[in-house]
């Protein structure tokens, strides 16, 4: 490669969404739904720790397409909340998992209580985050060094992005396809989809409603 020649940019970028038992479906389908908007740029994943089918908190069944033996390099790890991510968080296979797969240049992201598992696993230490306001008092006893952030739609520190509660995910989905493609493409994906994108990861209109120190 000569000095004036760019890294070829990959023609298609894989997601791989966590599935545990308990986790939410909404946070889920929303990820499965967005990204799966744009034809031919994602491929979608989802990974259970033994590849077997898994209940949501819904009890709604998801099919998993590999488990954790499966070791290949993903562009984007998503890590969901739901009512079993305090299970999760204290279980040794999941956290080592997660801990190893995240390459350095790997984007990793979770929405709600999935901040818990990222926290436990040490993703966030020495970064800023942010987590469902409703439960941040239990999230934030898993990090020691995470600049918790009690007022944040979502958060962005380098490769780590971190959404508040449910639908905080989709802003941040999009902010990631803003990320990976063009902004361009984000908001025509969120007009597309009549969605109100809260792009100012400090606008936060539900943290007021909720008492965090």
């Amino acid at each position: 490669m000569s000095e004036h020649q760019q890294p070829a940019v990959p023609s298609r970028y894989t997601l791989a969404i966590l599935l545990f038992e308990g986790f939410d479906l909404l946070q889920v389908s929303a990820a499965i739904s967005l990204f799966h908007s744009l034809p031919g740029k994602f491929e979608i994943l989802l990974i259970s720790e033994n590849g077997e089918s898994v209940a949501s908190q819904q009890q709604v069944v998801l099919n998993a397409d590999l488990s954790y033996q499966a070791l290949m390099a993903y562009d984007i790890l998503y890590v969901p909340g739901g009512s079993g991510i305090e299970t999760v968080t204290g279980s040794e296979p999941v956290v080592s998992w997660l801990a190893k797969q995240c390459r350095h240049d790997t984007l990793v992201c979770s929405s709600c209580l999935g901040a818990a598992l990222l926290a436990q696993a040490g993703l966030l230490e020495n970064h800023t985050a942010t987590t469902n306001k409703q439960h941040f008092n239990w999230v934030t006893q898993f990090g020691k060094q995470v600049n918790w952030r009690p007022v944040a739609r979502w958060t962005q520190d380098k490769r780590i992005f971190t959404s508040s509660g449910n639908t905080a995910c989709l802003d941040m989905f999009i902010a990631i396809i803003a990320e990976y493609l063009n902004e361009e493409t984000a908001r025509k994906l969120a007009i597309a989809l009549e969605y109100l994108w809260i792009n100012d990861p400090e606008d936060d209109p539900f943290a007021p409603l909720h008492i965090v120190e």
